[in-house]
């Protein structure tokens, strides 16, 4: 049963209880009047925030401040009949319009809350990147929106896949961990005017609740599940819904939206980037693969080399795990099964000599690609981490991969988060997706890092790798 199999049919059970009064009122009701108003004082404040800058923003909020503090420095018994209450103050805006504030002042407390706990979150951050030495990606003072996304770790570009054009004016915005922000297309059930306004209430949050549980029980990360919840939440709330749409599909297909564009987000094309970087005469690629122990990293590669082979490109590989018994006798017999060259050396040897021999055999040979296999190692072990690091500082790669066990659920976005803060990479390869995996766990990598999912793994040959789908993975959490 599809992930959407189970929310329709808990939906129904709660729609049942439901009348569609439950969940929208009519615009010209008092409710709706003030509901419209509220939309409408919260997105004013959205795009004039969006669109007046930094500096504009820092000269608005004082001004608000100095002008909230006329009233709140002054003693009660001076403000007549109690106007000091946030519903009088709710009134005195509606009613009498004396005070045109963007805000009230019950919002303007709400936002400086919701702020504090975004700094809480924050510091919490910053000491935990602190304590394990990880660094923090350079970005522009103030920018949000993570700029090195489309290009590699160390500089390259990155040749993006094209996305489709959006088909509504009406979107939410989810913010990932990184800090980049996500627009979702909130379908055409939802309409700029006309119909019912959508309001909160418990039959509302019901459908979400129910929601959550599922995309909860699809192994997608809590913390991804909440940012598209609320997102969902805030932009539902106060928005219209054409006249006959339900608004269970309405959520239904905002959710669909909400994922996929999570999952395209950076998303970038392996086979065209490679050869960009080959067209460019910046030869030989470099790709290193990392990841924890037992995802498959050295199958990984010998699958990679041989989809660069099928690309007509001439591969070699540099056997980097010198710690696990057998690994270099793996992918040595990989190799010779390609007909590719594989450089090594005996068991302990030092993985970042290993690497650097590679690119100059390859250098010599003219040699189109080299793939860096490197030993797996648990992300919270600095040292082994600090290591990995010196692997990738020799061997200065053209993409470094994060090879991740599907299986592993939620701890392998936990092992990518810190993969990503201590070392970075470019991209996630997502093995053993072909077994009973539910495949939340490319979503929950992909909010949680910034990072695209490239590749899947579906089988045991050579072969079973694919150019990884954002549609197909949603297809098998949902159909």
């Amino acid at each position: 049963m599809g992930l959407f199999d189970r929310f329709k049919r808990r939906v129904k059970e709660v729609a049942d209880e439901v009348d569609t009064d439950s969940l929208t009122v009519n615009e010209s009701s008092i409710e709706g009047q003030e509901l419209a108003a509220a939309k409408q004082q919260t997105d004013d404040y959205l795009i004039n925030n969006q669109s007046d800058g930094e500096s504009s923003d820092d000269n608005n909020v004082e001004t608000d401040e100095d002008d909230w503090e006329i009233f709140e420095d002054e003693p009660t018994s001076q403000i007549n009949d109690g106007i000091a209450d946030d519903d009088d103050w709710e009134d005195l805006d509606e009613d009498d319009d004396i005070l045109p504030q963007p805000l009230t002042r019950k919002e303007r407390k709400r936002l400086q809350k919701e702020q504090k706990q975004r700094e809480k979150v924050q510091r919490a951050y910053e000491k935990s990147m602190k304590k394990r030495g990880a660094t923090e990606v350079a970005r522009p003072a103030g920018s949000k929106v993570d700029l090195s996304m489309m290009r590699t770790t160390t500089g390259r570009k990155l040749v993006q896949v094209a996305q489709a054009p959006k088909g509504s004016t009406k979107s939410a915005s989810i913010e990932t961990e990184t800090g980049s922000t996500i627009e979702v297309d909130l379908g055409g059930g939802v309409v700029e005017q006309g119909g019912r306004l959508i309001k909160a209430s418990s039959a509302l949050d019901n459908l979400l609740e129910e929601l959550e549980w599922v995309l909860l029980e699809s192994d997608i990360s809590s913390d991804a599940v909440s940012a598209v919840i609320d997102a969902l939440r805030d932009n539902l709330v106060g928005s219209r819904l054409r006249k006959g749409a339900d608004l269970s599909k309405v959520v239904e297909a905002a959710l669909k939206r909400a994922l996929r564009n999570i999952l395209k987000a950076g998303y970038w094309d392996f086979d065209a980037s490679i050869q960009s970087f080959i067209d460019s005469g910046d030869v030989p690629v470099v790709v290193m693969l990392v990841g924890v122990n037992g995802t498959g990293k050295t199958t990984t590669a010998a699958k990679i080399a041989k989809r660069l082979q099928n690309n007509g490109h001439s591969v070699i590989a540099a056997a980097g795990d010198t710690f696990r018994a057998g690994a270099i006798q793996q992918l040595e017999a990989h190799c010779e099964n390609l007909g590719i060259r594989c450089i090594s050396s005996q068991r302990g040897g030092d993985t970042a000599a290993i690497a650097r021999d590679a690119v100059e055999s390859a250098q010599a040979k003219n040699i189109d690609v080299v793939l860096v296999d490197t030993a797996g190692r648990m992300q919270n072990k600095t040292n082994l981490m600090n290591e990995l690091n010196k692997v990738r500082r020799v061997a200065n790669p053209h993409l470094t991969l994060f090879v991740g066990d599907s299986l592993a659920g939620n701890d392998a976005v936990d092992q990518a988060r810190m993969f990503q803060q201590i070392m970075k990479f470019d991209g996630a390869v997502l093995t053993k997706l072909d077994t009973d995996a539910k495949g939340g766990a490319g979503l929950s990598i992909a909010f949680a890092t910034g990072r695209p999912i490239v590749f899947a793994g579906i089988g045991q040959g050579y072969e079973d790798l694919k150019q990884f789908d954002p549609d197909w993975l949603l297809n098998q959490l949902f159909e």
